[in-house]
């Protein structure tokens, strides 16, 4: 007789892309639920963060585009100028991968709000290095007293877009200290079931995920399914 023993998974995301190798991913959403949590692999590891980031949006409504992105340029020019006399502070930009704002950078454009007339915006993401030896509260409330001191040139206005999201650099990195895990579970497996029962792992050459579990965690993982066969 055969038996099977079968881990299915279902990945969830929270507004985040699949990790790749000197990028860094910024995660949005909240903590996982329980829900969330039935459905990740049996093996995962967990890590803070490297940043704590917040989205923001500047929006001004001067009536000439060029006076508009004029305006917009300057207060990002000020955040940066603000930002190299605080080490733990950096302004970046991106969807799901995040870059150093440049504003030399061509990528770096405004976009015109259509709900909106002679209005423009950006998105970027103000950052503070995240510092275990120091509570996340107050770290949070030092990043969000950064923006609201922040000079505003002429109607350059700020707008909150979302909680405070995390970010962390190359998760790839951790790839092999997460199958070394998955490896040692499933040695576990084997002893527990006993030598008439082969094991198959499946998955292991996916990417690492990961979901926020925590302020300033994330727990990570590879989604691999594991068949026990017994004869």
């Amino acid at each position: 007789m055969k038996c099977f023993l079968t881990m299915s998974l279902i990945l969830i995301f929270c507004g985040s892309a699949q990790g790749e190798v000197g990028h860094e991913i910024v995660v949005t959403g909240s903590r996982l639920s329980s829900g969330d949590y039935y459905d990740m692999p049996a093996v995962t590891i967990k890590r803070k963060a490297d940043f704590l980031v917040q989205r923001i949006r500047l929006i001004n409504d001067s009536r000439s585009p060029k006076l508009r992105k004029k305006e917009i340029i300057k207060t990002i020019d000020n955040l940066l100028k603000a930002s190299r006399k605080n080490d733990d502070i950096e302004l970046s930009y991106g969807e799901g991968f995040l870059v150093p704002v440049n504003l030399n950078d061509d990528s770096l454009q405004l976009i015109e709000d259509h709900k909106r007339s002679d209005t423009s915006y950006v998105n970027i993401y103000v950052k503070v290095v995240l510092d275990e030896s120091r509570s996340s509260k107050q770290q949070i409330s030092e990043l969000r007293s950064f923006i609201a001191d922040a000079k505003l040139i002429s109607r350059t206005e700020i707008e909150y877009l979302g909680d405070i999201g995390l970010s962390i650099v190359s998760p790839e990195q951790y790839r092999y200290e997460i199958l070394k895990k998955i490896s040692a579970e499933n040695d576990k497996i084997k002893k527990l079931v006993g030598g008439d029962c082969t094991i198959k792992i499946g998955g292991l050459e996916g990417r690492v995920e990961w979901e926020r579990s925590d302020v300033a965690e994330l727990t990570l993982y590879i989604a691999y399914a594991t068949e026990v066969s017994c004869s």
